[in-house]
This record gives structure tokens, sequence and C-alpha cells, in this order.
């Protein structure tokens, strides 16, 4: 199918560098695609119903691009057109010219894997066990839903993901009968002066000490992308109760590759800390 990229509606004017690079999208698809894709949907509702944690309150279900594959539901489905372009070495070549020159800033080693990597056999591929290991790097595309709310709560409060993960983007696909309120994306500032502490599943501490910098509504026909790295702190709002599903696809590149190692060794603060100096001309 054509003109698939979720990118294709993507300007600069909704582009942020601060407080971690990210941009979003009101309207990713014209309305025809996106009826496609919203009435395919439904697969997913009766793929996810068959999971016994299914009744549990606001929790996430989501299927990977390799299970996707190894299922027989979806063939037919123009989810397929969606999830090979999104996994795909030409749409993570776009992304990265969107966030090119934060990356190289924050990531000018991974900048430099991707280039000479770029026409490799083993450049990308889907994320399994064996990939992580073969690929420099890895792609998912993960359509899932937060289950109905029986009781007002979120998801995820103030946290990083994976340390992993280079990118990460989210489709929303809410339904015009979902009347609740909630489930926004949230990106997060720590206050000047401060800096953020971690606990168990890479969840802030010290929430007293974050702001609000930008939330984007959970609707329908909704993208944002992130670059990841200790400073992307993002969260959920707290969704109020409703029997209707929370529709979002999750899309993140990721390398597990010591070469392109993002949070360990220092590697961003020594980044940052460079471009610091090369401002001040230290």
């Amino acid at each position: 199918m054509e003109n698939i990229s979720i990118l294709k509606n993507f300007t600069f004017k909704n582009y942020y560098s601060y407080p971690y690079p990210f941009f979003f999208i009101d309207q990713a698809y014209d309305n025809k695609t996106y009826s496609l894709l919203e009435k395919d949907y439904k697969i997913f509702h009766l793929y996810f119903q068959k999971n016994t944690r299914f009744k549990e309150n606001n929790i996430r279900l989501q299927i990977s691009t390799e299970e996707f594959y190894n299922s027989k539901l979806f063939q037919n489905s123009i989810w397929n057109d969606f999830i090979n372009y999104h996994t795909s070495k030409e749409f993570f070549s776009e992304l990265v010219k969107i966030f090119e020159k934060d990356l190289e800033v924050i990531y000018p080693h991974v900048m430099k894997e991707f280039r000479l990597n770029y026409e490799s056999k083993n450049f990308l591929n889907i994320r399994n066990d064996d990939n992580k290991k073969n690929y420099k790097f890895v792609a998912d595309c993960q359509p899932g839903i937060n289950t109905p709310t029986t009781l007002k709560n979120s998801v995820r409060e103030s946290h990083i993901d994976n340390s992993a993960e280079l990118i990460a983007g989210l489709f929303y696909l809410k339904e015009s009968k979902d009347q609740s309120i909630g489930g926004d994306f949230q990106i997060m500032e720590i206050e000047k002066k401060k800096r953020a502490e971690f606990h168990k599943k890479s969840e802030v501490k010290n929430n007293n000490d974050l702001r609000l910098f930008k939330e984007i509504k959970y609707s329908k026909n909704k993208v944002v992308f992130f670059v990841n790295s200790p400073k992307s702190i993002h969260r959920v709002t707290p969704r109020s109760e409703t029997s209707v599903p929370r529709n979002l696809t999750n899309i993140i590149f990721e390398t597990y590759h010591p070469e392109c190692n993002l949070f360990s060794n220092g590697s961003f603060k020594n980044n940052v800390i460079s471009k610091i100096k090369r401002l001040l001309r230290i």
C-alpha cells in the first residue's frame, strides 16, 4: 500500500529539542487510510480478549512483530503493510533524518555506527533474542491496548524506557465512542539544579522535582515520537472509568551492541558535557 508512512504529515513546527528530542503529529493519516486501520484494530481486540488478563483493570496488552507474523489472524489486514513498513530500514532512516541534529549531539557514536553499517546485511531486523545479538539495530511494532478501566488509575507513572531503546513512538487510535478522560502522554522536565532519581523499573523516585513540559492528548490519529535517554522522562495520565480499551501502537528501534551503548559507560553524560563546553567555548 502506498503512503503508509506514519510520518507523511510531519512538520518541524511540532518538533522540540528540549527537554529531550520529540515531535507529535495531530493527524497522521487521511480519513480513508485511518478508517481502514481503525476498522482492522477490532482484530486485535479479538486477539487480546482471549488473554486471561483482559479483565484486569487498565493494564497493557500488546503483540510483538514476531508474534504478529506468526499468527494467521492478521494475514489480510492493512496492519501487515503498516508493520512491514514501520519496522523497515527505510522508515528507520526517515526517523533518524528527522532527529539527526539532536542525535549527533546525544549519541554521536550511534550515528557513526548507523552510517558505517547502513548497507550491511546485519544492519536491521525485527526484534527477537537472536537478532539482538546478530544485528546492529532491531525494530518492533507492537499494536496493543490498555484494558477497560473499572477503577481510575494510571498505567504508568513518570519513568524512562529500556536503556537499549534509541527511538520510540506511539500511534493513538481513540474510538469515537470512548468518552473517557485521561490516558494522555506527558513530556516531563526535571527542575533546574535537580537530578532525577530512579527505582524499580526505571521509575522516577523524586516526582516532586518534575514539571509538566508538554501534554499529548490521547486522541484518534495522533502520533508522538521521541529519542530515548536518561532525560526522556514521560508518563501517562490516569484514565477515567470506561468499558472501551485504549488503543495504541508502539514503534521502537533499539540497539544491544556495545559499540552503540546508550546509557552505559557515561556516554550520554559525556556527550552532553562536550556539547555544553563547545557552546561555552571552554
